[in-house]
C-alpha cells in the first residue's frame, strides 16, 4: 500500500525563508558598508605592526621578513595581499590567498606573522565588538 501524502507549505514555512532571505541581505549590506576608499594593508609580526600601507591601487611589491621559524614572502598588488611563500610545514597561509576587504586577515601561525586589511570608517566612535 503506498502512502499518498502530498508535501504543503505552511505559514511558518514561508516566515522561515523570509528570515533566511532577511537575514542574509542583512549581513551583505554589513559587509557593503565596511568599505571605505581608505584601506589599508598591514603586516603584523610577533604582535607588533612591521609595515603599513595604503591599498589604493599604487603599491606593488615583495616583501620578505624572516619570521619567528622561517623566512616568509609576501605580495602586495595594488587593492589586494597574500601570503606567497612560506617554508612552514603545513602552508595553510599560502591557502588562503587573496585578502583584499576590510576586515579580512591571514596568519601563518608558525611564524607569527599576520596580514590584516583596516580602513576607516564614516563613524570613528563606533563600536566594533561588545562582549557578554
Amino acid at each position: 500500500m503506498r502512502n499518498n501524502t502530498k508535501l504543503r507549505l505552511r505559514w511558518g514555512d514561508f516566515l522561515i525563508f523570509l528570515a533566511i532571505i532577511a537575514a542574509a541581505c542583512g549581513i551583505w549590506i554589513h559587509l557593503a558598508m565596511l568599505q571605505t576608499d581608505q584601506t589599508y594593508g598591514e603586516i603584523w609580526l610577533d604582535g607588533e605592526l612591521y609595515q603599513q600601507f595604503r591599498l589604493d591601487g599604487s603599491v606593488h611589491k615583495t616583501v620578505q621578513l624572516e619570521g619567528k621559524a622561517t623566512e616568509v614572502t609576501i605580495e602586495v598588488d595594488g587593492t589586494q595581499m597574500r601570503f606567497t611563500d612560506s617554508q612552514c610545514t603545513d602552508h595553510t597561509c599560502e591557502q588562503t590567498g587573496w585578502i583584499s576587504r576590510v576586515g579580512q586577515t591571514a596568519v601563518c601561525l608558525p611564524n607569527r606573522v599576520m596580514l590584516k586589511i583596516t580602513g576607516s570608517t564614516t563613524d570613528a566612535d563606533a563600536v566594533d565588538v561588545i562582549v557578554q
